[in-house]
C-alpha cells in the first residue's frame, strides 16, 4: 500500500507495495501545502516574466515601427507558438522518466536558457534583433510554460487539486503587481535592468521550487503504473478524445475556448469600450478594472473551498452564468458605477472557471501519464478561444458599434454554459 502525508518539509511518500494500480493506491486524502506553496511560486516565477514581456516588449518596439499591426502580430507570435509547442512538450514530460523526474529535467534546462533570451531583448540594437530575442524567448519560454502548469497536479491528490490551483492562480495575480512596480520604479532608469529584474525571479524561483519538489519520491510511487501504461502518441491521445463515445473531454475543451474567449474580448477591449461608451479618459479606463482585480482575488479561495466541497463542474456552469449576467447588467446600464458593478460580477464568475477549468481536465485525463499533455491541451484550448473570439467579436462591434460590446461578450458566456451543461462526468470514465 501507498501512504502519503504533508508535512512543513514537503511531500513525503512510502512505497510498502507495487501490487495493484499507483495512482489510484496512492490515496493521498492530505493537502500538502507545501507542495502547493512550491509549485505556486514557479507559476508565479513563470507568469511574471510574461506578464513584464507582454508590458513592456510593445514600447520597445515603436523604437523601431508605430504600425499598430506590426506591433500586434509580433505580439501574438508568442500565442501561436504556444498552441503548437505546449501540448506537445507537456506530452514528451509524462513520457520521461529520469533520476531528476517527469517535469524538472525540462525546467532546469529551459528556465536558464529562456532568462538568457529575455535579458538579451533590451540590448537589442535593431528590429530584426529585437524580433530574434523575443522568437528566441517565446519558443524556449512555451516550451516548459504546460509543464511548470502540470506540476500543480502531480503533487496533489484529486480532491485536492483545486485548492493548489487557487494558490497558484493567486500567485500569478500578484505578478500583475510586481510588473507594475518594476515598470514604475526601473524602466523609466535602466531598461536593461528592468528586464532583469524579471528574469532573476524566474531563475531564483524556479530553483527553489525544483529543489522542493522531489519528483524522485513521487516517481518512486508510479513507476509501477508507468510501466504498466502503454504510452500514446501526441496524435493517438487527440483521436481518443475526438473519436471517443463519451464527448466530456471534447466539449470541455470547446467549454474552455468560449470561456477564454469571452473574458479575453471583455477585457482586452475594455479600453476602448470605456473611452467610447463611459466618456472615460484613457488613464480612467486603464483603472476601470482594478475593483474587479480586487474581487478575483478575493473570491478565488472561497470558491475554491465551495468546489472542494461540491461540484466543479456546477461551480463552472454557474460561473458561465454569473459572468453573462455581469456583462448583461454593463449592458443595460451604462454609468461608470454600475459598469465597475458588473465588472465586479463578471470577474467572480470568471473566477469560478479559473481556478476549476484546468482541474477539471486533469481528472479526466485517463490516467496520471497523461497529465501534462491534458495541460497542453487545455492551454492550447485557452490560447486558440483568447485569440479567436475577441477577434470575432470585435468585427461585431466595428459592424454595429462599442455599444454592444458587453452583449457579445454576455452571449459567449453562455455559450461557454451550455458547453458546461454538455459534460457527463467531470472525472475519467476510463481511470480506475
Amino acid at each position: 500500500m501507498c501512504t502519503v502525508s504533508s508535512s512543513q518539509n514537503g511531500l513525503s511518500i512510502k512505497n510498502s507495495s507495487t501490487k495493484g494500480d499507483a495512482f489510484s493506491a496512492c490515496s493521498r486524502t492530505k493537502f500538502s501545502t507545501s507542495a502547493a506553496l512550491l509549485t505556486s511560486l514557479a507559476v508565479f516565477s513563470q507568469e511574471v516574466v510574461w506578464n513584464f514581456y507582454e508590458a513592456q516588449v510593445p514600447p520597445a518596439l515603436r523604437h523601431y515601427t508605430n504600425s499598430a499591426a506590426l506591433i500586434g502580430l509580433l505580439m501574438g507570435i508568442d500565442n501561436l507558438l504556444g498552441l503548437f509547442i505546449q501540448p506537445w512538450m507537456a506530452h514528451r514530460s509524462d513520457n520521461t522518466n529520469n533520476r531528476f523526474g517527469r517535469r524538472v529535467p525540462y525546467l532546469l534546462i529551459g528556465v536558464p536558457i529562456a532568462a538568457t533570451f529575455y535579458i538579451l531583448i533590451p540590448w537589442a540594437e535593431s528590429l530584426p534583433a529585437l524580433i530574434a530575442s523575443m522568437l528566441c524567448f517565446a519558443l524556449v519560454a512555451n516550451s516548459f510554460k504546460s509543464i511548470t502548469e502540470a506540476l500543480v497536479a502531480d503533487f496533489q491528490s484529486a480532491e485536492n487539486r483545486g485548492k493548489a490551483n487557487a494558490m497558484a492562480k493567486l500567485a500569478a495575480a500578484l505578478t500583475i503587481s510586481v510588473g507594475s512596480g518594476i515598470s514604475y520604479f526601473v524602466i523609466d532608469k535602466s531598461t536593461k535592468v528592468a528586464f532583469a529584474i524579471p528574469a532573476f525571479l524566474l531563475v531564483i524561483g524556479m530553483a527553489i521550487a525544483c529543489w522542493g519538489l522531489d519528483e524522485r519520491k513521487l516517481h518512486s510511487v508510479t513507476s509501477e503504473k508507468g510501466r504498466a501504461q502503454q504510452s500514446q502518441s501526441f496524435r493517438n491521445l487527440i483521436m481518443d478524445i475526438l473519436r471517443s463515445s463519451n464527448r466530456s473531454r471534447a466539449s470541455m475543451l470547446l467549454a474552455v475556448f468560449a470561456t477564454a474567449g469571452a473574458w479575453s474580448a471583455m477585457r482586452s477591449q475594455l479600453s476602448p469600450y470605456a473611452i467610447e461608451i463611459l466618456g472615460l479618459t484613457r488613464g480612467q479606463a486603464g483603472s476601470l478594472s482594478m475593483p474587479a482585480g480586487i474581487a478575483f482575488i478575493l473570491a478565488v479561495f472561497p470558491l475554491a473551498i465551495l468546489s472542494d466541497r461540491s461540484s466543479r463542474l456546477s461551480i463552472c456552469k454557474i460561473g458561465g452564468l454569473v459572468f453573462s449576467v455581469g456583462c448583461f447588467v454593463a449592458f443595460i446600464s451604462t454609468s461608470v458605477q454600475a459598469t465597475i458593478i458588473a465588472l465586479v460580477i463578471a470577474s467572480v464568475g470568471y473566477a469560478a472557471f479559473a481556478i476549476n477549468g484546468v482541474v477539471i481536465m486533469w481528472n479526466l485525463a485517463p490516467n496520471s501519464k497523461c497529465t501534462g499533455a491534458y495541460t497542453g491541451l487545455y492551454t492550447m484550448a485557452f490560447a486558440c478561444g483568447a485569440t479567436i473570439v475577441p477577434a470575432l467579436i470585435g468585427l461585431l462591434v466595428d459592424a454595429t458599434g462599442w455599444r454592444y460590446l458587453m452583449l457579445y461578450a454576455g452571449i459567449a458566456g453562455l455559450v461557454a454554459f451550455l458547453l458546461f451543461s454538455r459534460i457527463r462526468n467531470e472525472c475519467s470514465i476510463n481511470r480506475p
